[in-house]
């Protein structure tokens, strides 16, 4: 299995409430976005404990498209391992050149007018988990802050995540 080495980082929310990656992971199975991994075996039996899907042959079934997820109590729960290509963001071929983060919640106003998809924006701790996230990923990967994109901001994607509420303005947060 291989991934070129990611260039980008696509943000995005779930449109939804508050869920862990193992749940994301079965709403993505439903969508076809499931990949097999069978190594390294540490990563493997990792999953495994986490309640992924083991395989006969000692792999392990990972739907989730998203690398990183971001709950609202600022926890970061990993999603589908960097080296894989993701399922978050086929425009610009962007799953097999960026890593993808999603924040629990839905912040469009349009979408979500009242909280009945979830929380409307980001709450403080997700803010603080996701710069701590993002200057991670930076560093390992060397990805410049021009290559941090909102998933709308992608060409070619048509979509209005992470909504309106998502305040961009992400390296100013305290």
């Amino acid at each position: 299995m291989e991934r070129l080495y990611p260039k980008f980082i696509i943000l995005h929310h779930t449109a939804g409430h508050d869920v862990s990656t193992l749940e994301i992971n079965r709403m993505h199975a439903q969508k076809g976005f499931r990949v097999k991994i069978t190594s390294p075996d540490y990563l493997v039996q990792e999953y495994i404990e986490r309640g992924f899907l083991k395989t006969d042959d000692g792999g392990v079934i990972v739907s989730v498209g998203y690398n990183y997820l971001i709950r609202v109590d600022g926890t970061i729960e990993r999603g589908r391992p960097d080296f894989v290509v993701g399922a978050h963001c086929s425009a610009s071929d962007m799953n097999a050149r960026s890593i993808g983060i999603a924040l629990t919640g839905n912040f469009s106003s349009k979408d979500n007018p009242t909280g009945k998809k979830g929380h409307m924006k980001p709450t403080e701790a997700q803010k603080k988990a996701l710069k701590q996230l993002l200057y991670y990923l930076m560093d390992i990967y060397k990805i410049p802050r021009t290559g941090i994109l909102r998933h709308k901001d992608v060409v070619g994607a048509a979509t209005d995540c992470p909504g309106d509420r998502f305040d961009f303005n992400i390296f100013s947060l305290a």
